[in-house]
C-alpha cells in the first residue's frame, strides 16, 4: 500500500510539474491545426515612447570659461522663442521668470529647449553626487579665499553671507574657485 501511496504521489507531482511548464491550458474549441497558439511576449516600446527625450538634454550649454558676450549669444534663440510665443508685454525675456503664471509657464516650457544651461545646473540634474563633491570644493575654496558664506544646504549649494572686501558672487576670486571646482 505505501508503494502505491508513493508512486501516486510522485505521478501527481510529475502531473503538476508537466502542466506548469506545458502551459497547461487547453486548445478552444474550433481551432485549426496551424493557428498560431498565442505566446505572451514582450512588447517594445512604441516609436513615439523612444522617441520622447528630456527637452533639457537639447538646452544650449554654457562654458564654464563662457564670457559674457557668449551668454548673449547663447541667449538670443531663447529670447527670439520667448517674444513669439509671448507676444506683445514680453519684450524683454527675462520677465517671463519675474512671475509666475500660467502664460508663463507655457512660455518657458515651449522655450526650455533653447534656453542655456550652466555647466553646474546640468551636472545637478545629471549627477548629483559628482555635483554636490564640486560644491563642497568651491565652497572650500570660497571660504579659505575668505569670503563669508551661508550653510550649505543639502546639496552644498551656499550664497553670500555678506559681500566683502573680495566682492560678490561674480567676483575674480569667486569665480575662479567655481571653475577649479567645476573643471571635472
Amino acid at each position: 500500500m505505501t508503494y502505491f501511496i508513493r508512486h501516486r504521489h510522485v505521478a501527481a507531482v510529475a502531473l503538476v510539474a508537466a502542466c506548469l511548464l506545458g502551459g497547461c491550458s487547453e486548445k478552444p474549441s474550433g481551432t485549426e491545426k496551424n493557428a498560431d497558439p498565442q505566446v505572451a511576449s514582450l512588447q517594445s516600446a512604441s516609436p513615439k515612447a523612444e522617441a520622447a527625450k528630456d527637452v533639457n538634454d537639447e538646452r544650449p550649454l554654457l562654458a564654464l570659461d563662457a564670457t559674457d558676450e557668449d551668454l548673449e549669444a547663447l541667449r538670443k534663440p531663447w529670447g527670439k522663442c520667448v517674444r513669439e510665443q509671448g507676444g506683445p508685454g514680453y519684450e524683454n525675456p527675462r520677465q517671463v521668470n519675474a512671475t509666475r503664471s500660467a502664460k508663463n509657464s507655457a512660455i518657458l516650457k515651449a522655450c526650455l529647449s533653447k534656453e542655456p544651461e550652466t555647466f553646474e545646473e546640468r551636472q545637478k540634474r545629471q549627477n548629483l553626487s559628482e555635483f554636490r563633491d564640486n560644491q563642497r570644493q568651491w565652497y572650500l575654496c570660497a571660504q579659505k579665499a575668505g569670503y563669508k558664506l551661508t550653510a550649505p544646504d543639502e546639496n552644498g549649494e551656499f550664497g553670500l553671507a555678506a559681500v566683502g572686501p573680495n566682492g560678490d558672487y561674480r567676483s575674480a576670486k569667486m569665480e575662479a574657485c567655481r571653475k577649479e571646482a567645476f573643471k571635472d
